[in-house]
């Protein structure tokens, strides 16, 4: 297994009963991946219907009224905005959708078109400063595009994976046009600069990466060699296979989300994307994480995706006991915040732990304390505080 191992997930303990009070009951969350599914097939119908084949699929059947504003804030939480409340404003009657759902879709929309164009800003600064910068996660979504919105694909952050040798000239220019970060944290083990905010008007700070995660072996560590140009200049794309196997990976083992028997519901988009409009192989990934120690967290993951989607992709065998009951356990930890934040406090002392015991992770804490001010904000973590 390569230096980066997903950690094995963690049994269920025993007292974990009771629901928080921000869980949602099971039937919204059946209403929910029922909304998402309409999305998804309107999504593949509308890829058939760019090859002048496919309809388009009826609208779902209408969720009780009573449950639409629920809905709409599961969605919000859980940043499925358009992929549930799209469907579900179609499904209303016109004056419900009118009061309780558009006015969310007008946001979710408002807000893709300003993300796109400030992506399409940061591109343009990162070309003209000659630097060309591989679009991974959200920010391949918009750059597939040529930086049109991406209404159903919501975003922390803008991430790009640069050359090592290009960063310095990539932070120059930034900061240049007026993004501001804790720089002095920066020491060169880590594998991605500190996050750049921008500047006033900006929506998102930016990640500069120069590899995926902290090992520099594995299913991850072609990926830049592996690109394509996109319709932005300046900026490539991954394969549909890699931006897979990345997905797939940072949730489960960059976010220890197969560790905590946590999900994010957001992730669960990008798959269906991913393999219905994009192409990418299931399989081909499942065999990828097979082949790098990792196939018991890839096939977790794919479990859940059963669930939300209702639906085993091309070539995956059904799940094993141990994956149903990780994806069981996710989907728990998805309906209720509390149990998931009491889950990653859980983990907190396994990660750390696991920080400290590979040779890339021992190389860059002795770095890090050499720098006062990684040292500082490494400190705050080991107390629990946020960084």
């Amino acid at each position: 297994m390569n230096a980066e191992a997903i950690p094995a997930a963690g049994p269920a303990p025993a007292a974990e009963t009771g629901a928080g009070a921000g869980a949602v009951s099971a039937a919204l969350m059946d209403d929910a991946f029922a909304l998402m599914r309409a999305w998804a097939a309107e999504e593949e119908a509308a890829g058939a219907g760019e090859e002048g084949a496919g309809a388009k699929p009826a609208a779902p059947a209408p969720a009780p009224r009573s449950r639409a504003l629920d809905l709409a804030a599961f969605a919000s939480r859980c940043q499925v905005v358009w992929p549930v409340l799209d469907p579900l404003a179609r499904a209303l009657p016109p004056a419900a959708a009118a009061l309780l759902i558009r006015p969310a879709l007008a946001a979710r929309a408002a807000e893709a078109e300003a993300l796109s164009a400030e992506f399409r800003r940061l591109a343009a600064l990162l070309d003209a400063a000659g630097v060309e910068a591989v679009a991974i996660k959200a920010a391949a979504a918009i750059a597939e595009t040529g930086g049109a919105p991406a209404l159903w694909r919501e975003m922390v952050d803008f991430d790009l994976l640069v050359a090592p040798d290009d960063l310095p000239r990539a932070v120059e220019a930034l900061i240049a046009a007026g993004y501001r970060g804790d720089v002095d944290a920066y020491v060169s083990t880590d594998y991605h600069f500190p996050a750049l905010f921008p500047p006033p008007g900006g929506m998102r700070t930016v990640e500069l990466h120069t590899r995926l995660g902290w090992s520099r072996r594995g299913l991850l560590s072609r990926l830049a060699r592996r690109t394509a140009p996109s319709p932005l200049a300046g900026i490539r794309l991954p394969s549909a296979d890699d931006r897979l196997a990345h997905l797939v990976h940072h949730a489960q083992a960059g976010d220890r989300r197969f560790a905590q028997r946590t999900a994010r519901l957001r992730d669960a988009l990008d798959w269906r994307v991913l393999i219905d409009r994009r192409g990418a192989d299931a399989a081909a990934a499942a065999a990828a994480f097979e082949a790098d120690g990792a196939g018991p967290a890839f096939h977790a993951f794919a479990a859940l995706m059963e669930r939300v989607w209702g639906r085993r992709e091309a070539g995956l065998s059904a799940p094993s006991p141990a994956a149903e009951a990780w994806a069981a356990a996710a989907l728990d930890a998805i309906a209720d915040p509390a149990l998931a934040a009491r889950r990653r406090e859980d983990d907190r002392r396994a990660a750390l732990v696991s920080a400290v015991t590979t040779r890339e992770t021992l190389h860059h804490l002795v770095a890090g304390t050499l720098n006062p001010d990684r040292l500082r904000r490494f400190l705050r973590r080991l107390h629990g505080h946020a960084d």
